[in-house]
Protein backbone atom coordinates (compact mmCIF):
# COMPACT_ATOMS: atom_id res chain seq x y z
CA UNK A 1 0.00 0.00 0.00
CA UNK A 2 1.13 3.59 -0.59
CA UNK A 3 2.68 5.86 2.03
CA UNK A 4 1.40 9.43 2.27
CA UNK A 5 3.81 12.02 3.66
CA UNK A 6 2.41 15.32 4.92
CA UNK A 7 5.17 17.95 5.24
CA UNK A 8 5.21 20.07 8.43
CA UNK A 9 2.38 22.55 7.87
CA UNK A 10 -0.01 22.84 10.82
CA UNK A 11 0.06 22.15 14.54
CA UNK A 12 -1.59 18.75 14.83
CA UNK A 13 -3.06 19.37 18.30
CA UNK A 14 -4.23 22.98 17.97
CA UNK A 15 -7.20 22.95 15.59
CA UNK A 16 -8.42 19.65 14.15
CA UNK A 17 -8.67 20.40 10.44
CA UNK A 18 -9.02 18.76 7.04
CA UNK A 19 -5.50 17.27 6.90
CA UNK A 20 -5.93 15.38 10.18
CA UNK A 21 -9.46 14.26 9.33
CA UNK A 22 -8.88 13.14 5.78
CA UNK A 23 -5.50 11.48 6.30
CA UNK A 24 -6.73 9.68 9.42
CA UNK A 25 -9.51 8.12 7.34
CA UNK A 26 -7.18 7.27 4.46
CA UNK A 27 -5.04 5.37 6.97
CA UNK A 28 -8.02 3.08 7.66
CA UNK A 29 -7.71 1.80 4.07
CA UNK A 30 -4.24 0.44 4.84
CA UNK A 31 -2.21 3.43 3.70
CA UNK A 32 0.69 4.45 5.89
CA UNK A 33 0.42 8.14 6.81
CA UNK A 34 3.45 10.10 8.02
CA UNK A 35 2.17 13.40 9.42
CA UNK A 36 4.97 15.84 10.17
CA UNK A 37 3.86 18.05 13.06
CA UNK A 38 4.50 21.80 12.93
CA UNK A 39 4.54 22.44 16.69
CA UNK A 40 3.54 26.10 16.91
CA UNK A 41 1.24 26.00 19.93
CA UNK A 42 1.38 22.53 21.48
CA UNK A 43 4.64 20.64 22.03
CA UNK A 44 4.50 17.02 20.98
CA UNK A 45 5.51 14.49 23.63
CA UNK A 46 7.99 12.07 22.11
CA UNK A 47 9.49 12.14 18.64
CA UNK A 48 7.02 9.71 17.08
CA UNK A 49 3.49 8.72 18.07
CA UNK A 50 0.77 6.58 16.51
CA UNK A 51 -2.56 8.22 17.51
CA UNK A 52 -4.42 5.95 15.06
CA UNK A 53 -3.49 2.70 13.31
CA UNK A 54 -1.18 3.39 10.33
CA UNK A 55 -1.09 7.11 11.21
CA UNK A 56 2.33 8.27 12.41
CA UNK A 57 2.70 11.69 14.00
CA UNK A 58 6.32 12.84 13.82
CA UNK A 59 8.36 15.80 14.91
CA UNK A 60 9.43 17.81 11.89
CA UNK A 61 13.14 17.01 12.30
CA UNK A 62 12.78 13.22 11.97
CA UNK A 63 14.36 12.12 8.65
CA UNK A 64 11.90 10.20 6.52
CA UNK A 65 14.44 7.39 6.02
CA UNK A 66 13.87 6.36 9.66
CA UNK A 67 10.11 6.06 9.15
CA UNK A 68 10.19 3.17 6.70
CA UNK A 69 7.97 4.49 3.95
CA UNK A 70 6.40 1.49 2.24
CA UNK A 71 5.17 1.11 -1.32
CA UNK A 72 4.74 4.12 -3.58
CA UNK A 73 5.23 7.46 -1.80
CA UNK A 74 2.74 10.31 -2.09
CA UNK A 75 3.76 13.85 -1.13
CA UNK A 76 0.52 15.48 0.16
CA UNK A 77 0.74 19.29 0.03
CA UNK A 78 -1.86 21.76 1.32
CA UNK A 79 0.35 24.84 1.75
CA UNK A 80 1.40 26.30 -1.65
CA UNK A 81 4.87 27.52 -0.50
CA UNK A 82 5.66 23.84 0.01
CA UNK A 83 6.21 23.68 -3.72
CA UNK A 84 9.84 23.68 -2.57
CA UNK A 85 9.17 20.37 -0.79
CA UNK A 86 8.44 18.64 -4.09
CA UNK A 87 11.04 15.91 -4.60
CA UNK A 88 12.22 16.02 -0.98
CA UNK A 89 10.80 12.58 -0.19
CA UNK A 90 11.70 10.93 -3.51
CA UNK A 91 7.95 10.59 -4.01
CA UNK A 92 6.14 8.83 -6.82
CA UNK A 93 3.17 11.19 -6.76
CA UNK A 94 2.53 14.80 -5.75
CA UNK A 95 -0.95 15.75 -4.53
CA UNK A 96 -1.99 19.36 -4.03
CA UNK A 97 -5.04 19.60 -1.78
CA UNK A 98 -6.33 23.13 -2.43
CA UNK A 99 -8.29 24.17 0.65
CA UNK A 100 -8.30 27.99 0.44
CA UNK A 101 -7.99 30.79 -2.07
CA UNK A 102 -4.78 32.80 -1.99
CA UNK A 103 -6.41 36.12 -1.19
CA UNK A 104 -6.93 38.45 1.78
CA UNK A 105 -5.55 36.67 4.88
CA UNK A 106 -3.81 34.15 2.60
CA UNK A 107 -2.48 36.51 -0.07
CA UNK A 108 1.11 36.00 1.11
CA UNK A 109 1.22 32.60 -0.56
CA UNK A 110 -0.89 33.39 -3.64
CA UNK A 111 2.25 33.62 -5.78
CA UNK A 112 2.96 29.92 -5.15
CA UNK A 113 -0.47 28.57 -6.13
CA UNK A 114 0.16 28.28 -9.86
CA UNK A 115 3.64 26.86 -9.21
CA UNK A 116 2.38 24.00 -7.06
CA UNK A 117 -0.46 23.46 -9.52
CA UNK A 118 2.09 22.86 -12.28
CA UNK A 119 4.13 20.47 -10.11
CA UNK A 120 1.20 18.36 -8.87
CA UNK A 121 0.06 15.10 -10.43
CA UNK A 122 -3.38 15.41 -8.81
CA UNK A 123 -5.27 18.41 -7.45
CA UNK A 124 -8.15 18.09 -5.02
CA UNK A 125 -10.26 21.16 -4.25
CA UNK A 126 -12.66 21.81 -1.40
CA UNK A 127 -15.01 24.15 -3.27
CA UNK A 128 -16.49 24.69 -6.71
CA UNK A 129 -14.75 28.06 -7.04
CA UNK A 130 -11.34 26.48 -6.41
CA UNK A 131 -12.21 23.63 -8.78
CA UNK A 132 -13.11 26.09 -11.54
CA UNK A 133 -9.83 27.96 -11.07
CA UNK A 134 -7.57 24.89 -11.12
CA UNK A 135 -9.47 22.98 -13.82
CA UNK A 136 -8.53 25.73 -16.29
CA UNK A 137 -4.86 25.11 -15.57
CA UNK A 138 -4.60 21.37 -14.88
CA UNK A 139 -6.17 18.29 -16.44
CA UNK A 140 -6.36 16.15 -13.29
CA UNK A 141 -8.52 18.11 -10.83
CA UNK A 142 -11.18 16.65 -8.54
CA UNK A 143 -13.78 18.27 -6.31
CA UNK A 144 -13.49 16.83 -2.80
CA UNK A 145 -15.38 19.02 -0.28
CA UNK A 146 -14.84 18.85 3.45
CA UNK A 147 -16.78 16.33 5.47
CA UNK A 148 -18.20 15.25 8.79
CA UNK A 149 -16.62 13.34 11.62
CA UNK A 150 -20.12 11.99 11.98
CA UNK A 151 -19.46 9.48 14.74
CA UNK A 152 -17.90 12.19 16.90
CA UNK A 153 -20.43 15.01 16.45
CA UNK A 154 -23.60 12.93 16.16
CA UNK A 155 -23.30 12.33 19.91
CA UNK A 156 -24.65 15.87 20.32
CA UNK A 157 -28.05 14.85 18.91
CA UNK A 158 -29.04 14.28 22.53
CA UNK A 159 -27.76 15.24 25.96
CA UNK A 160 -25.01 12.70 26.62
CA UNK A 161 -22.94 14.37 29.32
CA UNK A 162 -23.21 17.08 31.95
CA UNK A 163 -23.41 20.72 30.97
CA UNK A 164 -19.96 22.38 30.67
CA UNK A 165 -19.45 24.71 33.61
CA UNK A 166 -18.47 27.73 31.51
CA UNK A 167 -21.67 27.83 29.48
CA UNK A 168 -23.99 30.67 30.55
CA UNK A 169 -26.22 29.72 33.45
CA UNK A 170 -29.23 31.94 32.71
CA UNK A 171 -31.01 29.26 30.65
CA UNK A 172 -31.59 31.51 27.65
CA UNK A 173 -31.40 29.70 24.28
CA UNK A 174 -27.83 29.38 23.01
CA UNK A 175 -26.81 30.56 19.56
CA UNK A 176 -23.45 28.85 19.14
CA UNK A 177 -20.32 29.06 17.03
CA UNK A 178 -17.08 27.10 17.18
CA UNK A 179 -13.98 27.57 15.06
CA UNK A 180 -11.35 30.23 14.55
CA UNK A 181 -12.31 33.71 15.74
CA UNK A 182 -10.67 35.23 12.70
CA UNK A 183 -10.85 38.31 10.47
CA UNK A 184 -13.29 36.57 8.12
CA UNK A 185 -15.98 36.66 10.82
CA UNK A 186 -18.53 39.45 10.40
CA UNK A 187 -18.08 41.12 13.77
CA UNK A 188 -20.60 43.84 12.97
CA UNK A 189 -23.20 41.16 12.30
CA UNK A 190 -22.42 39.37 15.57
CA UNK A 191 -22.79 42.60 17.53
CA UNK A 192 -26.02 43.47 15.72
CA UNK A 193 -27.51 40.06 16.49
CA UNK A 194 -26.56 40.26 20.16
CA UNK A 195 -28.12 43.71 20.61
CA UNK A 196 -31.31 42.88 18.74
CA UNK A 197 -31.80 39.56 20.55
CA UNK A 198 -31.23 40.26 24.21
CA UNK A 199 -33.22 37.14 25.07
CA UNK A 200 -30.52 34.93 23.52
CA UNK A 201 -27.00 33.91 24.51
CA UNK A 202 -24.29 34.04 21.84
CA UNK A 203 -21.52 31.54 22.64
CA UNK A 204 -18.27 31.81 20.68
CA UNK A 205 -15.77 28.96 21.03
CA UNK A 206 -12.30 28.96 19.49
CA UNK A 207 -8.88 30.63 19.46
CA UNK A 208 -8.65 34.27 18.45
CA UNK A 209 -6.63 35.40 15.43
CA UNK A 210 -6.11 38.96 14.34
CA UNK A 211 -6.74 42.29 16.01
CA UNK A 212 -8.40 42.03 19.43
CA UNK A 213 -9.95 45.44 18.82
CA UNK A 214 -12.26 43.76 16.30
CA UNK A 215 -13.86 41.64 19.01
CA UNK A 216 -17.30 42.96 19.89
CA UNK A 217 -18.50 43.10 23.48
CA UNK A 218 -22.00 42.62 24.79
CA UNK A 219 -23.37 41.15 28.00
CA UNK A 220 -24.96 38.27 26.06
CA UNK A 221 -21.84 37.34 24.06
CA UNK A 222 -19.67 34.72 25.75
CA UNK A 223 -16.13 34.01 24.54
CA UNK A 224 -15.11 30.63 25.92
CA UNK A 225 -11.73 30.30 24.21
CA UNK A 226 -10.26 27.29 22.47
CA UNK A 227 -11.64 23.89 23.45
CA UNK A 228 -10.05 20.56 22.72
CA UNK A 229 -11.60 18.82 19.73
CA UNK A 230 -12.56 15.87 21.90
CA UNK A 231 -15.01 17.92 23.99
CA UNK A 232 -16.65 20.05 21.28
CA UNK A 233 -19.74 17.77 21.15
CA UNK A 234 -20.26 18.42 24.87
CA UNK A 235 -20.79 22.09 24.00
CA UNK A 236 -22.64 21.46 20.75
CA UNK A 237 -25.28 19.38 22.56
CA UNK A 238 -26.41 22.54 24.38
CA UNK A 239 -26.55 24.79 21.29
CA UNK A 240 -30.08 25.59 20.15
CA UNK A 241 -29.01 27.13 16.83
CA UNK A 242 -25.56 27.03 15.20
CA UNK A 243 -24.24 29.93 13.16
CA UNK A 244 -21.65 30.66 10.47
CA UNK A 245 -21.37 34.47 10.54
CA UNK A 246 -18.70 34.81 7.82
CA UNK A 247 -18.15 37.96 5.81
CA UNK A 248 -18.89 37.33 2.13
CA UNK A 249 -15.57 37.98 0.38
CA UNK A 250 -13.55 36.49 -2.44
CA UNK A 251 -11.79 34.26 0.08
CA UNK A 252 -14.95 32.99 1.84
CA UNK A 253 -16.65 32.44 -1.52
CA UNK A 254 -14.01 29.74 -2.05
CA UNK A 255 -14.46 28.33 1.45
CA UNK A 256 -16.20 25.06 2.30
CA UNK A 257 -16.57 25.28 6.11
CA UNK A 258 -15.91 22.04 7.96
CA UNK A 259 -18.14 23.25 10.79
CA UNK A 260 -21.24 23.03 8.58
CA UNK A 261 -20.88 19.23 8.50
CA UNK A 262 -20.06 19.07 12.21
CA UNK A 263 -23.08 21.18 13.15
CA UNK A 264 -25.43 19.16 10.93
CA UNK A 265 -24.20 15.87 12.42
CA UNK A 266 -25.93 16.98 15.63
CA UNK A 267 -29.21 17.66 13.85
CA UNK A 268 -29.13 21.27 15.05
CA UNK A 269 -30.47 24.03 12.77
CA UNK A 270 -27.80 26.18 11.13
CA UNK A 271 -27.97 29.81 10.00
CA UNK A 272 -25.23 31.20 7.76
CA UNK A 273 -24.40 34.18 5.62
CA UNK A 274 -24.72 33.58 1.88
CA UNK A 275 -21.36 32.02 1.10
CA UNK A 276 -21.82 29.82 -2.00
CA UNK A 277 -20.70 26.49 -0.54
CA UNK A 278 -23.30 26.81 2.24
CA UNK A 279 -26.08 28.36 0.15
CA UNK A 280 -26.02 25.22 -2.00
CA UNK A 281 -26.99 23.08 1.02
CA UNK A 282 -30.76 22.94 1.19
CA UNK A 283 -30.97 22.04 4.88
CA UNK A 284 -29.26 25.27 5.99
CA UNK A 285 -30.88 28.68 6.58
CA UNK A 286 -28.98 31.43 4.73
CA UNK A 287 -29.34 35.18 5.08
CA UNK A 288 -28.22 38.06 2.86
CA UNK A 289 -28.66 40.87 5.40
CA UNK A 290 -28.22 41.40 9.14
CA UNK A 291 -31.98 41.71 9.60
CA UNK A 292 -32.63 38.52 7.65
CA UNK A 293 -29.98 36.67 9.67
CA UNK A 294 -31.79 37.60 12.87
CA UNK A 295 -35.12 36.52 11.40
CA UNK A 296 -33.66 33.18 10.32
CA UNK A 297 -32.35 32.58 13.86
CA UNK A 298 -35.84 33.21 15.26
CA UNK A 299 -37.34 30.88 12.65
CA UNK A 300 -34.74 28.18 13.34
CA UNK A 301 -35.39 28.40 17.08
CA UNK A 302 -39.11 28.00 16.56
CA UNK A 303 -38.69 24.90 14.38
CA UNK A 304 -35.67 23.35 16.08
CA UNK A 305 -37.58 20.32 17.34
CA UNK A 306 -39.10 19.44 13.94
CA UNK A 307 -38.24 15.74 13.65
CA UNK A 308 -38.32 15.66 9.85
CA UNK A 309 -35.93 18.61 9.59
CA UNK A 310 -33.60 17.09 12.18
CA UNK A 311 -33.51 13.84 10.21
CA UNK A 312 -32.76 15.71 6.96
CA UNK A 313 -29.83 17.51 8.56
CA UNK A 314 -28.41 14.36 10.12
CA UNK A 315 -28.79 12.41 6.88
CA UNK A 316 -26.94 15.10 4.94
CA UNK A 317 -24.01 14.98 7.36
CA UNK A 318 -23.92 11.19 7.36
CA UNK A 319 -23.83 11.16 3.55
CA UNK A 320 -20.89 13.58 3.59
CA UNK A 321 -18.58 11.85 6.03
CA UNK A 322 -14.79 11.97 5.95
CA UNK A 323 -14.87 8.22 5.37
CA UNK A 324 -16.62 8.78 2.04
CA UNK A 325 -14.22 11.56 1.10
CA UNK A 326 -11.24 9.34 1.89
CA UNK A 327 -12.66 6.54 -0.23
CA UNK A 328 -12.82 8.88 -3.23
CA UNK A 329 -9.27 10.13 -2.64
CA UNK A 330 -7.84 6.61 -2.28
CA UNK A 331 -9.53 5.48 -5.48
CA UNK A 332 -8.10 8.42 -7.45
CA UNK A 333 -4.59 8.02 -6.02
CA UNK A 334 -4.50 4.32 -6.84
CA UNK A 335 -5.75 4.95 -10.37
CA UNK A 336 -3.08 7.61 -10.90
CA UNK A 337 -0.31 5.39 -9.50
CA UNK A 338 -1.31 2.59 -11.88
CA UNK A 339 -1.34 5.01 -14.83
CA UNK A 340 2.05 6.41 -13.86
CA UNK A 341 3.54 2.92 -13.52
CA UNK A 342 2.32 2.06 -17.02
CA UNK A 343 3.82 5.27 -18.43
CA UNK A 344 7.16 4.52 -16.78
CA UNK A 345 7.16 0.98 -18.16
CA UNK A 346 6.43 2.29 -21.65
CA UNK A 347 9.25 4.82 -21.33
CA UNK A 348 11.67 2.07 -20.29
CA UNK A 349 10.48 -0.17 -23.13
CA UNK A 350 10.86 2.67 -25.65
CA UNK A 351 14.31 3.52 -24.33
CA UNK A 352 15.41 -0.11 -24.62
CA UNK A 353 14.05 -0.36 -28.15
CA UNK A 354 15.76 2.83 -29.31
CA UNK A 355 19.04 1.86 -27.62
CA UNK A 356 19.00 -1.55 -29.30
CA UNK A 357 19.17 0.20 -32.67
Amino acid sequence: MPTIIYPPTIDYSWLYQRPQQLLKEIATFGYKVIFYNNEVYVEQKGSIAEPYPNFWLCKSDIPVKYLRAEGPVVNWITYPPHVFQVGKYNEDLVVFDAVDEGSEEFEDWAVYVDQISLMADIIFTTSKKLYSYHAKRHNNVYLCPNGADFEHFSKAQRIFTERPADLPKNHKPIIGYFGALAPWLDWELIYYLSRLNRHLNFVMIGPFYGNFRNMVRSDNIYYLGRKDYSILPAYLQYFDVCIIPFRVTSMTEACNPIKIYEYLSSGKPVVSTCIPEVSDIGVVHTAATKKEFSQKIVEALRKRFDEDKILERVKFAENNSWKRRASLVAEIIEKELIAKTRKNKLKILWRNLTNSD
